[in-house]
């Protein structure tokens, strides 16, 4: 509780904290501010809330701006610096960051977290998974004793410009994406860094980078516990079902370091991945159709997720791609998809027509279709389909759907009306 009084503390001294962006951290933060903090006054700036044409002329006002994640200050030309900004995670790392475990990363993310708060119960410790996975750390604040391990997804948009970082710190993987949000693929990861550069030497940073030097060089880090598991060998064995889902092999490298890191049971662990259920959006499951599996891989944004995805599945015939275009190459996934064995390429949205032109006209014999959206895709997709039908759409939703959640969801709904 002590550490929960300090952070109120340190928030008290301020008559006028503003709230920059009223998504789930920027709520989150109103209702702690509205319970804890009664004599401050709450400034919500949000374009979306009211009808204030200059709205951004109200962070003058305020002696503290928490900044949600989804605002982009690149994409408003305001430079951090000018304010005096904050951010939940910011706050939340530096009081309970020693008995945080952080996980980051492009993709896998949100199912290692799940994975490790999963083997952490099943060790009989008191875990809480909050963060980017959609509960906000203030949501949990309460809960937390001395004894708690809070397991936190880290996005780029919450680490950029943090100065406090977890104590087991995990970066999974880098790839471009966001870059309708940075200035640079480079400002992008060094978002990322944020999650391990301000360690102290007790804290351990665990990552599966294959290419190291390429991002970042061993230099950066401060603590002495630092563990590349590129290489690692599993000790223990995990079979895929297509209906349950699938843990990547990289995944499981940072999963069995974790252990070993915490020293848990092996029971503990096998068990966790034992009970393992993907998370929606991820490789799921949706069902079987006069022979035919549909799969739900909406959460690939970018062509890397998607490749990867191809190859898991091994058995796709039929994939489903597309969406809005973010200035991501798709040469790669070009080259990919031409020398693959899927059979049938249906594109739909911006980034399908790109797709769907590098494609046309290659040399082996595809069946190569672009439609107008998702629905009719999928309808395409039932009449020609073997196999294995995987939406995986290498691209973000933003101009269709409002996220990845909506378009999966609409993907599942399309399945069902098939039958």
């Amino acid at each position: 509780m002590s550490r929960l009084k300090n952070f109120i503390s340190e928030l008290e001294i301020y008559k006028r904290i503003a709230i920059f962006g009223y998504g789930v951290e920027g709520k989150s933060f109103h209702s702690f501010a509205q319970k804890y903090l009664p004599h401050t006054e709450i400034i919500i700036i949000d374009k979306a809330y009211g009808d204030e044409e200059n709205y951004l002329n109200r962070l003058c006002s305020a002696e503290l701006i928490v900044k949600s994640p989804g605002v982009s200050l690149h994409n408003l030309g305001i430079d951090y610096d000018t304010y005096n900004f904050t951010s939940t995670t910011e706050l939340f790392l530096k009081h309970f960051g020693s008995q945080t475990i952080g996980v980051t990363g492009t993709k896998g993310k949100s199912t290692l977290a799940t994975l490790i708060d999963t083997m952490l119960k099943n060790a009989g410790k008191k875990s809480l998974l909050c963060g980017n996975i959609g509960l906000s750390p203030l949501e949990i604040i309460e809960d937390i004793n001395r004894d708690t391990v809070v397991v936190m997804e880290l996005s780029s948009h919450q680490l950029h410009h943090i100065r406090h970082a977890p104590h087991i710190a995990i970066l999974t993987n880098l790839f471009a994406e966001h870059l309708d949000y940075y200035k640079s693929e480079t400002d992008y990861y060094q978002a990322k860094f944020n999650i391990f550069l301000h360690q102290k030497p007790e804290d351990s940073f665990i990552t599966n980078i294959e290419n190291q030097k390429k991002f970042f060089n061993k230099e950066l880090i401060k603590t002495e516990r630092f563990y590349n598991v590129f290489d690692k060998k599993l000790a223990y064995p995990y079979t895929f079902d297509i209906k349950q889902g699938y843990v990547h092999h990289a995944g499981l490298q940072i999963l069995e370091q974790v252990r070993e890191v915490l020293d848990i049971d092996a029971l503990a662990y096998q068990k966790s991945l034992r009970e393992f259920q993907t998370l929606p959006h991820r490789l799921e499951y949706v069902g079987t159709l006069n022979g035919i599996s549909y799969i739900n891989d909406s959460i690939a944004t970018i062509p890397e997720a998607t490749m990867e995805a191809v190859k898991i599945l091994k058995d796709v015939d039929t994939l489903i791609l597309g969406g809005y275009d973010r200035g991501v190459s798709y040469k790669a996934l070009g080259e990919f998809l031409d020398a693959s064995d899927v059979e049938n390429i249906i594109c739909f949205s911006d980034t399908g027509r790109q797709i769907y032109e590098k494609l046309k006209d290659n040399k082996k014999e595809k069946n190569i279709f672009y439609l107008d959206d998702l629905q009719k895709s999928v309808e395409k997709a039932k009449c020609v389909a073997k196999n294995i039908v995987l939406f995986s759409p290498a691209a973000s939703s933003f101009n269709m759907y409002r996220n990845f959640v909506e378009r999966g969801e609409a993907f599942k709904d399309e399945v069902l009306n098939l039958a």
